[in-house]
């Protein structure tokens, strides 16, 4: 017997340019630094609550799939119902899972969320994202999406950490900016986090780039910085790299998504349009969007 239903939540995807992995026993604290923004391009989380033999089903557009930061969510909330439950917890979405949308931070925002209002809990958004941020690292699928997707925009995270801990700071984002998408492949966050070679690599490349940037949050600083930390610390390789240079060659200012096989260009709708087809026309097979930045975070949609 179907006992409850929770809204509809949609949480915004979540793009990184550059950043500096921060460690901490305390996976609150643990985190990332670094700059990015959220895309209005939503993951929508909705989840129906049965009597029945205790059971979690995830689903993403409609299969099953392992999804363990969602499963990591909820294990922070069965203290708050007495009788065995059956979840199906269905998450919707045009973003690809390992692409560096940040799918699995805003599932588990989106997860928090629709439980807290299924319980009646009346746990603030700080409270939801803590536990979100908390899965995501226990995960190790994620450092900084949670608090940038609560917060939405474009930012800088001058603090690692989850909400209420992590500090962050606007950048600057002209209203007529859009962003451009090129979806080529699936990349592992976990193989790449718990890499000590690579996060020397990527911390020492950072660490100069986060300075000059903390100085001057412009859109266009962060663009010419992602590039410069995508190239200089061994993340843009191979096919990217080539889809990357193509870009670039024809006067466009992109880079690679962090971290997932995928690339971002910023600019006016019209000429992203452009930058798409000339896309197309080389690479018959990509798959590309263009969104609006993002400028709200979790929200009931219908």
């Amino acid at each position: 017997m179907t006992i409850r239903t929770s809204n509809n939540w949609g949480v915004p995807g979540h793009i990184t340019g550059l950043f500096q992995i921060v460690q901490d026993d305390n996976p609150l604290y643990m985190g990332s630094r670094g700059a990015g923004f959220s895309i209005e391009n939503l993951i929508k989380t909705k989840i129906i609550a049965y009597e029945a033999s205790k059971n979690y089903q995830i689903n993403y557009n409609g299969k099953p799939f392992d999804g363990r930061v969602s499963l990591e969510v909820v294990k922070n909330f069965e203290e708050f119902w007495e009788e065995d439950l059956k979840l199906i917890i269905d998450h919707n979405s045009q973003l690809p899972i390992q692409g560096g949308f940040g799918t699995s931070g805003a599932g588990a925002l989106g997860t928090a969320f629709a439980l807290n209002e299924l319980f009646e809990l009346d746990k603030s958004p700080e409270e939801l994202g803590q536990i979100a941020h908390k899965a995501e690292i226990t995960c190790k699928t994620g450092l900084g999406d949670v608090i940038s997707q609560l917060h939405s925009q474009a930012e800088m995270r001058l603090d690692p950490g989850a909400p209420g801990i992590g500090v962050i700071k606007k950048i600057d984002w002209p209203k007529n900016q859009k962003i451009l998408s090129i979806f080529h492949g699936i990349m592992s966050t976990k193989d790449i986090i718990t890499n000590p070679k690579k996060i020397e690599e990527i911390n020492t490349t950072a660490f100069n780039l986060l300075l000059d940037l903390r100085k001057n949050p412009t859109l266009e600083l962060f663009l010419e910085l992602s590039y410069k930390f995508a190239t200089e610390s061994g993340l843009l390789t191979g096919e990217l790299k080539e889809l990357n240079d193509f870009i670039r060659a024809e006067g466009y200012k992109s880079s690679m998504i962090m971290l997932g096989g995928s690339i971002f260009v910023v600019d006016t709708r019209d000429n992203l349009k452009s930058c798409s087809q000339l896309i197309s026309d080389k690479y018959p097979k990509a798959k590309m969007w263009i969104d609006s930045l993002a400028t709200k975070g979790p929200r009931i949609i219908t």
